[in-house]
């Protein structure tokens, strides 16, 4: 399995060590949104939409909360449902660790943190921060990673890997507003080693895949309290190229705007997105994606109700595609005197697909990939959150609908002038058809203790069979379960369980229904603290040593560690 631990002491450089490792508590606030990267987000005690910078992109120093015990509470949400077909087995263990609360510790600051471990299968981890003297109004960081495998799980140095990246992000703060920017600049090298065995030598270049990707972002938010208007406006521009002569360039601009009319109680809401993308792979295909939603907003005591007007224009040049489709949305919510708050609601929209968010999903994907966006005909859904006492907190969400052009991964099948299938590379089959889906997510938080938390969360998918036999390689059921262990002041310990079901996918040599077994991933980690500065941890993965494929032809790593310190300056 890929290890994918890496980004754990990502905020580290930014509360210094000496609170007995008190970022680990906001790394287990934000784990559930973070791991979820397919999940339903559902807003319910404030309308107004809110959209936070990724974790990773300001690289602020974060001064120690102290708050109460029964205060640091697990938090979670769904976020809106991307339909995708491959979700690789990736797990950050969710730690934590008690305020110390000793103010002696708490005069201590450190600026940079520096990370370095190193691992079964030839493993080279690196991590750095540097966080020069900041002033209040500019904040700004550079950070790297290196993380590398010399070897596979699988024919040696075909199924290695290496990751690089490196960035720069600031923020500056006004009175009034905010301007955040970034530059990021990304190489991810691997290899197609899910080739049909035995195989014929060959050279190793023919099956490497390098990815480079330049990222650019600026935003520009109003953060004055009490405005009349409130808005922000956001900028991202992408440049992606691949090792098969592919390139997309995608820019993408979002504006949000919150007029108040009768103070909170009624409030107008404006969103609004311009997405244009430009993919060479062979022809040139210019793919645009417009989308404004007005909306209303009504907010009483116990009651809330939004309703709104998405309307979305979709543009490809290559495949004739300009039209404009009208999705009404409404969401109604219902606050019970506990505290308890249940929800029911009805959309749409359309799901774009790009070549960056395909390979995002499955790294494997055949060269001259064809792009299509995912219609949502419509979505109704029902669910629920809350705290129901002694520790325990619940969010529950059921849905239904109608899909459009979802797409499913398979090894590549030969076409009819073509001789020989690849299983070693993926294509992207689109059901064209009406395809129904249901989707049921529920997930349960407990925190009896200081010493322990936990969460169980649980996916159920459901998709009507049309154009294929099977929804290849989507999972019906997943289910994550973690834990974390304050075992002392010094001692932090974590333990993650997964379970995804079975899935199905189609041999593309002999035109078989293949089934890959359901996996059971099981991932600890221990950190012990030295001192204020200096920290070493271990990381195992698949302890249980199962080579599970994930993908068809792609066996994950069995079992595999990663020793290593952390130092902060």
């Amino acid at each position: 399995m890929i290890f994918n631990t890496i980004n754990k002491f990502i905020f580290i450089n930014k509360i210094k060590l000496s609170q007995k490792v008190a970022f680990w508590a906001v790394l287990s606030l934000c784990y559930t949104q973070v791991c979820a990267q397919i999940d339903d987000d559902i807003v319910i005690t404030k309308d107004r939409k809110i959209e936070l910078p990724p974790a990773n992109r300001v690289f602020e120093k974060i001064p120690p909360v102290k708050t109460k015990p029964e205060d640091r509470q697990m938090k979670y949400a769904f976020f809106d449902r991307k339909p995708k077909g491959i979700e690789e087995v990736k797990f950050n263990p969710t730690v934590v660790a008690p305020d110390g609360g000793k103010k002696k510790e708490e005069e201590d600051k450190y600026n940079n943190y520096i990370s370095l471990g190193a691992g079964n299968f030839g493993r080279i981890f690196g991590e750095v921060y540097i966080n020069p003297a900041q002033d209040r109004k500019m904040i700004f960081g550079v950070h790297a990673l290196h993380n590398s495998t010399s070897r596979g799980p699988i024919d040696d140095k075909n199924s290695a890997n290496m990751y690089d990246k490196a960035e720069l992000s600031g923020k500056y703060l006004a009175d009034k507003f905010q301007i955040n920017s970034g530059f990021s600049y990304n190489r991810d090298q691997y290899y197609f080693y899910g080739y049909k065995r035995p195989r014929a030598e060959f050279d190793r270049k023919d099956i490497r895949q390098i990815l480079n990707t330049v990222n650019f972002n600026v935003g520009f938010e109003n953060i004055a309290p009490n405005p009349r208007v409130d808005y922000s406006l956001k900028t991202n521009i992408r440049s992606l190229k691949d090792n098969y002569a592919a390139q997309e360039t995608d820019w993408t601009t979002t504006f949000n705007a919150y007029f108040p009319i009768i103070d909170e109680k009624f409030v107008a809401v404006i969103d609004a997105d311009a997405n244009m993308a430009q993919r060479s792979d062979g022809e040139v295909d210019k793919r645009n994606l417009f989308r404004v939603e007005p909306s209303f907003k009504l907010n009483l005591n116990s009651f809330s109700a939004s309703i709104g007007y998405k309307a979305v224009n979709e543009f490809d040049e290559v495949k004739k595609i300009n039209r404009t489709t009208g999705y009404p949305t409404v969401v109604i919510t219902y606050k019970l005197p506990n505290l308890i708050y249940i929800f029911a609601g009805y959309g749409g929209d359309i799901v774009r697909n790009t070549l960056g968010s395909f390979l995002a999903e499955n790294p494997f994907l055949m060269p001259k990939t064809k792009l299509l966006n995912t219609e949502k005909l419509q979505e109704y859904h029902i669910g629920g959150k809350g705290d129901i006492g002694s520790g325990f907190s619940f969010n529950f969400k059921g849905s239904m609908g109608y899909y459009k052009n979802l797409y499913y991964f398979n090894n590549y099948a030969p076409k009819v002038n073509e001789i020989k299938a690849d299983t070693a590379k993926f294509a992207v089959l689109y059901d064209s058809l009406k395809t129904q889906f249901v989707n049921v997510s529920a997930q349960l938080n407990y925190q009896p203790a200081q010493i322990w938390r936990t969460y169980l969360r649980t996916d159920i998918n459901h998709y009507q069979r049309r154009s294929y036999e099977k929804p290849f390689h989507r999972p019906l059921v997943t289910v994550k379960w973690g834990n974390t262990f304050i075992v002392s002041d010094r001692l932090i310990a974590n333990l993650d369980v997964a379970y995804i079901g079975k899935t199905f996918a189609k041999n593309p040599t002999t035109n078989e229904l293949v089934t890959n077994k359901a996996i059971i991933d099981m991932n600890a980690e221990f950190d012990y603290l030295f001192g204020k500065q200096f920290t070493a941890f271990v990381k195992l993965n698949n302890i249980l040593g199962k080579k599970y494929e994930r993908y068809l032809y792609y066996p994950q790593q069995g079992l595999n560690f990663l020793v290593g310190v952390n130092f902060s300056f």
